[in-house]
């Protein structure tokens, strides 16, 4: 029987001694002079503990590290189960962290030294109050271009994890922060991205005319709605971002992810029209006591585990209003910055013909490049089904994923300062 991944980070969170030093640990580490292995503390689920993934930012590999003693962790085989594939040791100088020491099966160990990357607690005056992040500045003199990494739902600055330690290793200044909290539509939360990117271009250490955005999933399409209300953002990196109705993916995500886990066919239609009906209740406030009446079944139908069950016809209402009604498709025609899309094939949270209208909505202002990776799931890992029981055994993100945006930012931006070692 599979396991969940909210059970499995629940059960990896409570396998350690709870010693690991996130803050002392995290960020990049030079194997060689083109070799950087990227520490990173994760948010995987919003309001779940925080884990310790590593990733080789060369070949893609990722996983959860566990506990093994003082300054000590291991590498699972999978993303979070499996075997010891690794040891990692951490090197100190002073108390602080300086190198690890890298183990593999079968290999030799290898150093890698610390990069010594600076990090600012800051604050984005949003209009619903202050929103708190942190700013990472590589090393050198700046100014330095900049990405900020859009939230995607309700998650802190922790939840793109790796991503902020490969647009740093990239030369860039990197500005993660916590979603405001509370319920609020799209729009807000694309302007809380417009005020952030004002932030950072206010910052002495950061280039003001080159900002641009990384948002995935849901952060995706608010990156591509703060560059449309703002000349200000200089580019977008869109990973795997939905440009349908979001009551439409919805739908999509509940039969994709749920074939893929392999669930009975009759099961998966069952409730996909379960879904279909309360989505007309939402959009028309009729016929809430039949839903609350298939809710409450005893014992619960076969599809009850797969579909929302929202608590009330007031909650679902609005749910609808701030998320399930929204289509972000008219607010990307405006967009006229540089645009990186990025979808994969096997991603069972966003309709592959969300590129399609992408192209539509941009292709004639030649703003905008598609990057298609067939075995990529929705959170860009090679995956074999797409599915959400395999996550776990996973191990690396697809292949030219780093590169492709690799390539594409030098493009924007010739940087001279990336960590990996000399300029372009």
């Amino acid at each position: 029987m599979s396991m969940t991944v909210g059970a499995l980070v629940l059960l990896l969170a409570a396998s350690g001694d709870g010693a690991t030093d996130f803050a002392g640990v995290v960020g990049n580490y030079r194997l060689s002079p083109d070799h950087i292995l990227a520490i990173a503390e994760w948010e995987v689920e919003p309001g779940a503990p925080h884990l310790l993934a590593f990733t080789d930012l060369r070949t893609g590999r990722i996983g959860v590290l566990h506990e093994a003693g003082h300054d000590e962790v291991t590498l699972s085989a999978g993303l979070m189960s499996g075997g010891e594939a690794a040891r990692l040791h951490f090197e100190r100088v002073g108390g602080r962290v300086v190198a690890l020491t890298l183990g593999e099966r079968g290999q030799r160990p290898r150093r890698a030294e610390r990069i010594e990357d600076r990090a600012r607690e800051i604050t984005i005056d949003a209009d619903s109050g202050p929103l708190h992040g942190t700013l990472w500045i590589p090393p050198g003199k700046g100014p330095f271009p900049a990405i900020l990494l859009v939230p995607a739902g309700a998650v802190g600055r922790t939840a793109p994890a790796t991503f902020t330690n490969f647009f740093l290793s990239e030369g860039f200044a990197v500005l993660a922060y916590d979603r405001r909290p509370g319920s609020a539509g799209f729009e807000s939360h694309a302007a809380d991205a417009v005020t952030a990117v004002e932030t950072l271009r206010r910052r002495p250490e950061v280039k003001r005319d080159l900002v641009g955005l990384w948002g995935h999933s849901q952060g995706g399409w608010l990156s591509l709605m703060a560059a449309g209300r703002s000349p200000s953002v200089a580019f977008v990196i869109d990973h795997s971002g939905m440009l349908v109705p979001a009551w439409r993916q919805e739908l999509y995500r509940l039969a994709a992810e749920a074939t893929a886990d392999s669930v009975a066919p009759e099961a998966v239609e069952e409730a996909v029209n379960f879904e279909m009906r309360l989505m007309r209740v939402a959009a028309s406030g009729e016929g809430w006591s039949g839903i609350a009446t298939e809710l409450a079944l005893a014992p619960a139908p076969r599809w009850h585990d797969l579909v929302y069950k929202p608590a009330s016809l007031a909650e679902l209402q609005r749910v609808w209003r701030n998320d399930f009604s929204f289509d972000p498709r008219p607010s990307v025609a405006a967009v006229r910055q540089p645009v990186l899309a990025l979808f994969g094939g096997l991603d069972r949270s966003t309709p592959i013909e969300s590129a399609a209208h992408l192209m539509h909505a941009l292709g004639s202002t030649g703003a905008v490049t598609v990057e298609f990776f067939p075995t990529a799931n929705h959170a860009f890992l090679d995956a074999k089904t797409g599915g959400n029981a395999e996550i776990p055994e996973l191990s690396r993100f697809v292949p030219g994923m780093f590169e492709t945006m690799r390539r594409w930012l030098e493009r924007v931006e010739r940087r001279p300062n990336r960590q990996g070692g000399a300029g372009h």
